[in-house]
């Protein structure tokens, strides 16, 4: 991939996509159903969108799946 095709990438956006304000609101039941083996992107397609385009709460959901399946969802609550 070249730079050019790596800037146009990171600038294209997805109608979908919901934001950080909104994905981090339903990240913890995104995170838990990933952590299930579940496929949350059915259920929350604008979040998916995001995690895309995002990598702050791309790094925030992959924090939350380890610890969910380390420690459990409970204990997270």
């Amino acid at each position: 991939m070249s730079d050019w095709d790596a800037l146009n990438e990171f600038l294209r956006t997805d109608p979908r996509d919901i934001g950080c304000d909104l994905a981090l609101d339903a990240l913890p039941a995104y995170s838990e159903m990933a952590a299930a083996g579940e496929n949350p992107d059915e259920l929350f397609p604008g979040l998916a969108a995001h995690l895309k385009s995002c990598p702050a709460c791309s790094r925030d959901h992959e924090a939350l799946v380890r610890a969910i399946r380390q420690f459990g969802g409970d204990e997270l609550r």
